[in-house]
């Protein structure tokens, strides 16, 4: 088995959303003074690779801790759209029967509405990609984010080391920080190939 990390490393210098939290880590005790040390972490739900829920987007809609287990393991085909613009519904029969889950390779990569609401068809449910966002970037009303998560899809953005893993399928891991109403968490995001790389 591989296991490739698709977590971006959290720091102070990752991109964020305009207007959203910046991180930033300080040490809070030190093993010198406390005998221990700890570190004060300051981070937004959408901080680094992360997973969106509906709540994010939808009043009253369910918040990321609602979720059972299970819904953030999922059998996911990696496609890289042309140009790495919006992925077209023509791409969506490039994912083979039994994924639940796709990844969009690509900083710029994306959903058409109408390829989000065929993989919806066919029951996929996680959706993760490379950018900051599963709309266009300039999108100010978000049609991909509330169609998926108006039909209970997750979505994980932000995701790191996607490019070698185009034209693969991998069964993948992606288990948010487990936080009470939560609109979304950071999320460490591991792929296993049962092949290796090369």
């Amino acid at each position: 088995m591989t296991y490739i990390d698709l977590t971006m490393k959290l720091t102070e210098q990752i991109p964020v959303w305009s207007g959203d939290v910046v991180p930033s880590f300080a040490i809070h005790t030190t093993i010198e003074k406390e005998g221990y040390q700890t570190t004060r972490l300051v981070l937004g739900s959408h901080s680094g690779t992360h997973i969106d829920s509906p709540a994010h987007l939808i009043e009253g809609g369910k918040s990321l801790d609602q979720y059972s287990a299970s819904r953030f393991f999922a059998r996911c085909a990696v496609l890289a759209p042309e140009g790495g613009g919006p992925l077209p519904v023509s791409m969506v029969e490039e994912v083979p029967p039994g994924c639940d889950g796709i990844l969009c390779a690509g900083e710029s990569a994306c959903l058409e509405l109408d390829a989000a609401r065929r993989l919806i068809s066919r029951g996929v449910r996680l959706f993760g990609f490379a950018g900051g966002s599963c709309d266009e970037i300039e999108s100010t009303t978000f049609p991909v984010h509330r169609l998926l998560m108006g039909c209970d899809a997750l979505i994980i953005e932000n995701l790191a080391n996607l490019d070698p893993l185009v034209g693969r399928v991998v069964d993948l891991v992606a288990l948010p920080l487990f936080v009470e109403g939560s609109d979304g968490a950071p999320a460490r995001v591991i792929a296993r190939l049962s092949d290796d790389l090369s």
